[in-house]
């Protein structure tokens, strides 16, 4: 709970790979807060208070995926929500704005994303390909599996127009 308010707080695109994580933690655990509570709280040395409040953190999280039907697959709606957002803003930085550290970004990573898309659904966005792209990528990393140098070169060209919509994303939201 503490991570993802500083993630939200200070890296949009952090906090959604976060939440994915956080969502794959409570699937493995069998949506059950005993398991969750001895395998995820206990490790996180927080006071009594401060267990309490990532229990029930925890067990809203709980509800509102079972109410998502997200017990097999899938995202809460929140996180699908900031990934409208965030393509709205990509959108609008190419077209409207134009922007001129936004659009160099995305032109070096446009043929990786394209890439990316081709392996996803058809309805998936840009922005939603790279940021499925970016999640898988941890999940091999986690599991220690090799990273082509090509793959990796790819990812940092997405990374640094993803880092970039983020920072752009913090600055819109700080404004209203």
């Amino acid at each position: 709970m503490f991570i993802a308010q500083e993630k939200r707080k200070n890296n949009i695109l952090e906090y959604i790979l976060y939440m994915w994580q956080v969502e794959n933690i409570i699937r493995a655990c069998k949506f059950d807060i005993e398991i969750i509570k001895s395998n995820v709280v206990a490790q996180l040395g927080l006071t009594d208070n401060d267990k309490e409040l990532v229990i029930e953190w925890y067990l809203d999280l709980i509800r509102q995926m079972k109410s998502q039907n997200l017990q097999q697959t899938g995202h809460l709606s929140f996180t699908r929500d900031i990934i409208t957002e965030l393509t709205v803003l990509h959108k609008t930085l190419l077209k409207t704005f134009q922007d001129k550290s936004y659009n160099p970004l995305y032109n070096n990573a446009k043929a990786d994303i394209y890439d990316l898309q081709k392996k996803q659904s058809d309805d998936c966005t840009e922005i939603e390909a790279c940021i499925n792209g970016m999640f898988g990528l941890w999940i091999l990393k986690l599991g220690k599996k090799e990273i082509s140098s090509q793959t990796q070169q790819s990812f940092d060209r997405i990374t640094k127009m993803l880092s970039r919509l983020g920072k752009n994303y913090h600055e819109m939201m700080n404004k209203t």
